[in-house]
């Protein structure tokens, strides 16, 4: 029998091509079956709302049936009366249900566009340290946003999981997240080990060290792509497309099955928030993440901006947590270092170095070791 012949040069560079439109197609896919899911749950609980009035009408003709047997010739005229009252009234309850279905999917749209928070950056980017609490906006619970005065907190629930208190970050203590972040991952290219090259990243792994808890890894890819600076930070900060940042780890990425719930439980500015997630399982594993989009430096007449997923905590939500103690067995928090950083920086007009830094904690040196699929899963999201 005749073997399979090799698969050409000019087939093989065909490959990453198709690979990436298999992904755009599967990407499609998926949005679309989400759109269909909405779209059929919709009709159903309109059709269910449809069912329970027309059930409601039997029963009061039904009622009113029985009635008339007892009743006077008097009793009956005025059920004839009220007949064309129940079927005007029945009219207006399927008009209203229609009403309350569009004004519910506008509230939806509303609470979407406030928890993104922003739609475009600021040109310029500035840290006060000064700044005062009364900046500080806390978000409650199913997105009922209250601006407070000074620095107050909220009772953050999950289904089925232990509620706990969240205080509010102050600005130093954000920014001191991020600095420690930066220190962390800032090691030097002697310190890292190339590891090869994936889909034109180049990857770069660091020693495992341990840390709080867990053993704590790191990994850098780089890549050179051929757009100008303002069009990446423009997929980066839109609202539309699937690289918005931030880029959140799905289940798929860390390999777990459970669901995980996310919550925005702070604003401090149009880009900067924090968020809690709560990963669903006998134990549940919670952490706190500071998110900050574009942050510009100049760095000798060349722009840098950097995006920022942080594992963070503070003092004050660590005392908290302590006082709660009693009666949440079932979570455990993650306060390991941990996230990672983009940062953009500007080569020329048309070229943009991508530096990739991510911080992740494990419990053996066999999980540290798939810190690099981990990696490849989110980052292909985005590329």
């Amino acid at each position: 029998m005749e073997s399979d012949s090799e698969p050409t040069r000019a087939e093989i560079r065909k490959w990453p091509t198709e690979l990436k439109a298999m992904r755009k197609g599967e990407l499609h896919r998926q949005r679309m079956l989400r759109f269909r899911g909405r779209r059929a749950m919709l009709k159903k609980s309109m059709e269910e709302e449809c069912r329970r009035l027309e059930q409601e009408l039997e029963q009061r003709l039904a009622h009113l049936r029985r009635n008339s047997v007892c009743t006077s010739h008097s009793r009956a005229t005025q059920v004839q009366q009220r007949m064309p009252q129940l079927v005007l009234e029945r009219e207006w309850l399927q008009e209203e249900s229609v009403q309350l279905c569009q004004k519910l999917g506008q509230h939806r749209k509303v609470t979407q566009f406030v928890q993104s928070t922003v739609k475009t950056i600021a040109p310029t980017l500035s840290t006060d340290t000064t700044q005062g609490h009364s900046d500080v906006t806390v978000c409650c619970i199913e997105s009922k946003w209250q601006p407070v005065q000074y620095q107050a907190g909220c009772r953050v629930h999950f289904p089925m999981s232990q509620a706990f208190f969240f205080l509010p970050f102050s600005q130093q203590e954000f920014d001191e997240a991020l600095h420690h972040h930066d220190e962390k991952s800032g090691r030097t290219a002697s310190e890292l080990v190339c590891v090869g090259v994936y889909l034109g990243w180049n990857v770069y792994h660091g020693a495992v060290a341990p840390g709080k808890q867990w053993l704590s890894d790191q990994v850098r890819c780089i890549k050179r792509i051929d757009r100008s600076i303002d069009s990446l930070v423009g997929c980066l900060t839109s609202e539309e497309g699937e690289g918005k940042w931030p880029l959140t780890a799905t289940a798929r990425d860390i390999y777990v099955t459970a669901e995980i719930d996310t919550q925005t439980v702070q604003v401090l500015n149009e880009n900067k928030l924090v968020l809690v997630r709560n990963i669903h399982g006998g134990v549940n594993a919670r952490y706190l993440c500071l998110i900050e989009r574009a942050r510009l430096e100049v760095v000798e007449g060349k722009r840098r901006f950097k995006f920022y997923y942080v594992i963070g905590d503070s003092k004050a939500n660590a005392r908290g947590r302590k006082v709660e103690s009693t009666g949440q067995d079932d979570v455990q928090w993650i306060t390991d270092d941990g996230g990672y950083s983009l940062t953009l920086n500007e080569v020329n007009d048309s070229s943009v170095e991508v530096v990739f830094d991510s911080l992740a904690s494990f419990e053996s040196k066999e999980q540290a070791r798939g810190h690099f699929i981990m990696f490849g899963h989110i980052v292909t999201r985005w590329d």
